[in-house]
């Protein structure tokens, strides 16, 4: 269960200022004396049950020096030095807090960790999961891969589910409870794991960097950008025409090129548009009685979103000749030649800190002032945990992954998350607020992931293929997907519920 960082830390600084009182401390006009208080004070300390604490579900645990085998993804793109990281300390503040916290977790449970590190495509972890497991060997404690791809053999039951295990605790702070019960088909199972150990969905969670120096420029005071957000007057309408006023024919030849400035760059319209389809409060499912998914997408909302989201990839100020997330579009806002980049995620920030212009970080837009609050996208590929079948005794996997997920949460998310990302690379005060924002934000990702193999991509396709033909309406092409999806989310539940766990 994630914490509220902020609400938490405003709360307590509250109650820290001299005459501070809470409404329910006020004082009435009539109270008595302040002996008449102390005789109440009294009575209430000799009625008053004495505190029970919970015992710890890992306290007394020791595995005699167990190797505790963890297979992780190390990718260009991965998170693998935040779970593995160096191995040694080498006076980095975050690699360091990993080597500590690895050690301190083995140390505590006594086991010994070894990495089994691979290299798959998401579309290739299925199999690779399915091969180890049909063969029986339990030489893997802990899966760490593509929530996609983990996402198709959770279907299938190839993992524990972490709900049936003493040894977790997923109400507490270290774990993302909402977001894993979303990864679920039945929003109750826990098998795929979603904690601050897998920090790879905190730096693949999707936000807008923009150039402060531009638009200082053109418009005045950037921190007025940060003001509009914390109004949660940050929407569509007020973002549009801020990208359409910055375009800027650096050339003079009357004509839109590479060398121009822009309002917002982006990597061109594909996976580009994910942070705008589902980064708002339209339903896209809904749960039934039994926590199973319903499709609930089309309504006015969605058109409206569509709209929005066509005036912004075809916008005079936006190019989007670029490759996806690629370092022709990198380079081009390091040179300060736009003053939005669109598909960065919060681990892409460390990325631009030699840019010479002052950058800022903001959430993507909501649909409107209607929308609560704002939603942050995860890509579909970041890396999720998960405890396979095989695993020689699920019980002391699960108790490995809970005092990780704790320590991560004490000790390595507060050196990354304050320490590296809001110090290290904001350069304003505004900045950690909106990082704050950003991660609070983190939205439901069911669709996302499982979208493409069991709904007939409908939640894309529905506003990615009308927007690739620049087309007016997506009325088609929903009506032309919704019953296939239909059929594929029940065939989904179905497969769900006859699966039974793999035998080797």
């Amino acid at each position: 269960m994630r914490k509220q960082k902020l609400i938490a830390l405003l709360l307590a600084l509250l109650m820290t200022v001299p005459g501070f009182v809470s409404c329910g401390d006020a004082a009435p006009a009539d109270a008595g004396t302040s002996a008449d208080a102390g005789t109440a004070e009294a009575a209430a300390e000799e009625t008053e049950a004495p505190e029970t604490t919970e015992p710890d579900i890992l306290d007394g645990l020791n595995y005699n020096g167990t190797t505790f085998r963890i297979s992780t993804s190390d990718t260009t793109i991965s998170s693998n030095y935040l779970i593995e990281g160096s191995g040694e300390l080498n006076g980095d503040a975050v690699n360091d807090t990993v080597f500590e916290r690895n050690l301190a977790v083995s140390e505590a449970l006594n086991v010994k960790f070894e990495y089994i590190r691979t290299n798959n495509n998401w579309d290739k972890v299925y199999q690779a999961i399915q091969t180890l497991i049909m063969s029986g060997d339990a030489g893997c404690d802990l899966f760490i891969d593509d929530q996609r791809g983990m996402s198709t053999a959770s279907i299938d039951r190839m993992f524990i589910d972490g709900a049936t295990l003493e040894t977790m605790a997923f109400d507490e702070d270290c774990w993302w409870d909402e977001y894993m019960r979303n990864l679920s088909i039945d929003y109750k199972s826990m098998y795929l794991l979603a904690g601050d150990y897998f920090m790879d969905v905190l730096n693949r969670s999707q936000a807008l960097l923009y150039n402060r120096d531009i638009y200082r420029d053109l418009y005045g005071d950037p921190d007025d950008l940060y003001k509009t957000v914390a109004d949660g007057k940050w929407t569509y309408d007020t973002w549009l025409p801020l990208i359409e006023g910055a375009y800027m024919d650096v050339n003079g030849n009357a004509q839109p090129d590479a060398d121009d400035t822009y309002g917002m760059i982006v990597g061109g319209i594909g996976g580009s548009v994910f942070p705008y389809v589902y980064g708002t409060d339209i339903p896209f499912v809904s749960r039934d009685e039994n926590g199973y998914p319903t499709l609930t997408m089309y309504c006015d909302r969605l058109v409206a979103l569509y709209d929005n989201i066509y005036n912004l990839f075809y916008n005079s100020g936006t190019r989007t000749n670029y490759a996806e997330n690629g370092e022709d579009l990198h380079t081009k806002f390091r040179s300060g030649g736009a003053l939005f980049i669109s598909g960065t995620g919060l681990g892409d920030f460390g990325k631009f800190r030699d840019m010479e212009a002052e950058i800022g970080i903001i959430p993507n837009p909501k649909l409107d002032e209607a929308q609560d609050t704002y939603r942050t996208v995860v890509w579909d590929t970041a890396e999720v945990g998960a405890i396979p079948v095989t695993a020689p005794d699920p019980a002391m996997s699960g108790a490995v992954v809970q005092m990780l997920c704790r320590v991560t949460h004490e000790t390595l998310l507060p050196a990354y998350y304050e320490t590296s990302l809001k110090v290290k690379y904001a350069r304003d005060d505004y900045t950690s607020g909106m990082i704050d924002l950003i991660y609070n934000g983190i939205a439901d990702m069911f669709c996302i992931v499982y979208g493409g193999a069991y709904a007939s991509d409908i939640f894309t396709w529905t506003i990615l293929g009308p927007l690739q033909n620049k087309e007016n309406s997506i009325a088609a092409k929903y009506q032309s997907l919704e019953k296939p999806a239909i059929k594929n989310l029940q065939r989904l539940v179905t497969t769900y519920q006859e699966s039974a766990v793999p035998t080797p």
